[in-house]
């Protein structure tokens, strides 16, 4: 009996597989044009700066998260599409819907626990996507700034769909985390903006 309940439970290495497609098709799609431009036009000095100024997102204080935060309410992100967005990232509707093919009682977040740990780890992944985006605005401005506009706007659509909608995908994430638990956080606790 409980190689049959392991029986339906998808394996880590199949989790982590399936979940590592849709990261390394965005993360190829953006960060190849922004390597290659760093590598054939942008100055070292200014390459090592601007990685080293967006790397102090790292030092921001998770409480200091919610100033950046688009609103406490679900509506504009839906206006804006950002679930649209979950449809093709890791642990989304598509890699849910492939999963549940084979294993139809999986869920990513099962339980008040699962969900807590999902909110919390939804703060690592706005901080990447957050020094990413600072990153790619400052490629694109030196870009501009040297007369490659083709590139700035190239880095500037990539900046958008591969960090920024991530950001508000982040952010409205635990805003449904927070509804469907009903647990009273200090972004919902506060007047709308």
């Amino acid at each position: 009996m409980l190689t049959e309940k392991k029986a339906s439970a998808p394996s880590a290495a199949f989790l982590t597989s399936l979940n590592a497609v849709p990261n390394v098709l965005w993360s190829g799609l953006s960060l190849g044009p922004l390597s290659a431009f760093c590598y054939q036009h942008m100055a070292r000095p200014w390459l090592w700066g601007l990685l080293a100024a967006s790397l102090l997102v790292y030092a921001v204080p998770k409480t200091w998260f919610r100033y950046w935060q688009l609103s406490r309410s679900r509506v504009p992100y839906q206006r804006l599409g950002v679930p649209a967005v979950n449809y093709f990232t890791q642990h989304g509707y598509l890699v849910n819907f492939l999963i549940r093919r084979r294993y139809p009682h999986y869920r990513h977040a099962a339980g008040p626990a699962a969900l807590r740990r999902l909110a919390s780890g939804s703060y690592h992944q706005e901080r990447f996507h957050a020094s990413m985006l600072l990153f790619f605005a400052g490629t694109s401005v030196y870009a501009a700034a040297q007369g490659h506009l083709g590139w700035a706007v190239v880095l500037l659509l990539s900046n958008v769909g591969y960090n920024l909608y991530p950001i508000w995908l982040q952010q409205y994430l635990r805003l449904r985390v927070a509804q469907h638990s009903g647990a009273s956080s200090s972004f919902r606790s506060q007047k709308p903006r």
